[in-house]
């Protein structure tokens, strides 16, 4: 066993590009996906990459498996490589049907030539002198480090966020729909962390103070376990209000596109292109509310979910409404006849709306 413990030392702290870092954070299923792209058209905008390990870093770090100093240092130094590497045209997304792939940005071509690049330490320091000289802004899509920001913003105050939220009754559909609710420690394509206490399998980090709890959970109430904890983190969030970011409903942002994109202007002092508006149309933004879906989701939520976790949701969501946003307001959803939507399985959950799928950079309902 090693003698050293990282509660007597300190890792020196990376020293980070000399650009701008923008985080495009949010729950997953929160619609940051639909955000993304679009200001990766902005000038001096490079193009968004989804920073999958981050992810995984937070998780250990909040269930204990890894410390605040080492989650510092894998999340700086791992920062600095995915500049680094996209500078050098290495380890970038060619696959024709990710957003996240630079073959769907209009400025593939240039990224193209980056391959051409040696990678020496005088490449480095001339990489370090265009990123600074450009003004270079790099997007990273990372998940729930809102939860966190009482240090994030320890490890640099200049990083600009865009935090993305959106209501919990569409969160619970959408995590359910997607198979959230079953996938955990089961799936080998979903590698989230899964975790055993006291017994049980297969429990979510956020939910190791209430593993029974959770464990006894039917898969949809589980989703909103999960949602729950993390939305009163987001809640919560010292950096939800900064002068640094720009909070963004995604139900609200769906509807008034254009005034949502030009608080991204302001927020990184640059202006959309040309390619901007391509990027809305392949997003189908704006788009019309839909109350009467809205309400068929709720419904559907509530006839399937125990009375108690049901009175939890609609109090999360009344405080979301006052907080965040009321385009969808608690007191407009329709009441059916109770049960109409009984059906606990993603295909009942499917009928009342499919998922999106991405065709060439495009959103699209075909599979």
């Amino acid at each position: 066993m090693n003698s050293f413990s990282y509660k007597i030392n300190k890792i020196k702290k990376n020293q980070i590009f000399d650009g701008k870092h923008l985080f495009i954070d949010g729950m997953s299923r929160s619609g940051k996906i639909g955000i993304a792209p679009i200001v990766s058209s902005f000038e001096r905008v490079e193009y968004f990459k989804i920073r999958a390990n981050s992810d995984r870093f937070l998780m250990l770090y909040k269930s204990g498996h890894l410390s605040e100093e080492g989650f510092k240092y894998l999340f700086e130094s791992d920062l600095i490589l995915d500049v680094w590497f996209s500078m050098m045209g290495r380890d970038v997304n060619n696959n024709l049907h990710d957003l996240s792939s630079i073959v769907n940005s209009n400025k593939r071509e240039e990224y193209m030539t980056r391959v051409n690049r040696k990678d020496t330490p005088e490449t480095f320091n001339d990489v370090a002198k265009e990123i600074k000289e450009k003004k270079l802004i790099f997007p990273f899509v990372i998940d729930n480090y809102m939860t966190v920001s009482s240090f994030i913003n320890q490890i640099n105050k200049n990083f600009k966020y865009i935090i993305v939220m959106k209501n919990p009754i569409d969160m619970v559909f959408s995590w359910f729909r997607s198979g959230r609710g079953t996938r955990l420690g089961a799936d080998p394509y979903y590698i989230k962390p899964a975790f055993q206490i006291n017994g049980l399998n297969n429990i979510h980090y956020l939910m190791l103070n209430n593993a029974e709890e959770f464990s006894k959970a039917n898969p949809l109430e589980k989703c909103f376990l999960i949602i729950e904890n993390q939305l009163i983190e987001y809640l919560n969030s010292d950096l939800l209000h900064s002068k640094n970011s720009c909070l963004v409903p995604f139900e609200n942002y769906s509807i008034e596109t254009e005034k949502y994109i030009k608080k991204f202007e302001d927020l990184l002092e640059t202006n959309r292109t040309e390619f901007t508006s391509t990027e809305m149309q392949k997003a189908n933004l704006p788009r019309k509310k839909d109350n009467d879906l809205f309400s068929k989701k709720a419904n559907m939520i509530f006839d399937n979910m125990n009375e108690t976790y049901t009175d939890r949701l609609k109090n999360l969501y009344k405080r979301y409404e006052t907080e965040i946003s009321d385009i969808y307001k608690l007191s407009s959803i329709k009441k059916y006849s109770k049960g109409k939507f009984k059906g606990l399985s993603i295909n009942e959950f499917l009928k009342v709306s499919a998922i999106s799928n991405y065709h060439l950079g495009k959103r699209t309902f075909k599979k």
